[in-house]
């Protein structure tokens, strides 16, 4: 039996976060993909972004919401779909297309500095004679790129008169200066995150922190071959 959302969030939502939104008369949100979908990783789940926007629907003073996304012009029938299933949500979708930047073949890019320090000697070896295979063999490996933080910025400075607070889900420090210019206008601050991926200049701006994995209500499987993030079909 499917739960009503409205349900959902009054008992499983935390309730200071369910009074900061209902204080606020009109909250456009703001979501950077992207940015979301690294939060997986510390979440230890996936989330579904029909899922996502169908929760913030279900707030009558939560009025607009826009997704920021990138093409993948190298996938493009797949990437399309997923543009689809956005649309398909009622959201404003932002895109454009990505861009791909080689990444440097080292120990960074398979291990985190203090995993590198757990290993004896033999097995260090073995990760550097990878690496020269890696190195020799010509792959080039690239990390798809598409920032959204001039666009999110010039949304939100266009929509200042529309709105009483934001809510931005993005832990980007790059924000930082239109959400000041919000503050000054005395609009509310929102800013949704995970543990360790908002940056210390958004928790400094906000008026309100709200944790993804507190709030979100949705599915919390996701295939991975769906998910555009991990390389997968939309």
């Amino acid at each position: 039996m499917d739960i009503p959302q409205d349900i959902l969030n009054k008992f499983i939502v935390r309730k200071d976060y369910l009074e900061w939104i209902n204080e606020q008369t009109s909250i456009f949100a703001y979501l950077d993909l992207t940015n979301m979908f690294h939060w997986q990783d510390v979440l230890g789940w996936k989330f579904r972004i029909e899922d996502v926007v169908g929760q913030l629907s279900n707030f009558p003073n939560i009025k607009e919401i826009k997704v920021y996304y990138g093409l993948n012009e190298r996938d493009k029938k797949n990437s399309e779909a997923f543009h689809r299933r956005i649309r398909k949500t009622g959201a404003i979708l932002r895109d454009k297309s990505m861009k791909f930047i080689p990444k440097e073949i080292n120990e960074g890019l398979f291990f985190q500095r203090k995993t590198i320090t757990l290993f004896d000697g033999k097995v260090k070896n073995k990760i550097h004679e990878l690496i020269e295979e890696l190195e020799k063999s010509g792959i080039i490996i690239e990390e798809p790129k598409c920032n959204f933080d001039v666009e999110m910025a010039m949304d939100m400075i266009d929509d200042l008169e529309k709105i009483t607070a934001v809510l931005l889900f993005s832990g980007d420090s790059d924000l930082k200066k239109p959400l000041e210019r919000l503050k000054v206008k005395a609009k509310r601050v929102g800013v949704v995150g995970v543990r360790g991926k908002v940056a210390e200049e958004l928790h400094n701006i906000k008026d309100k922190y709200i944790d993804f994995g507190k709030f979100y209500t949705g599915k919390r499987t996701y295939i991975k071959s769906e998910n555009p993030a991990l390389g997968g079909a939309a």
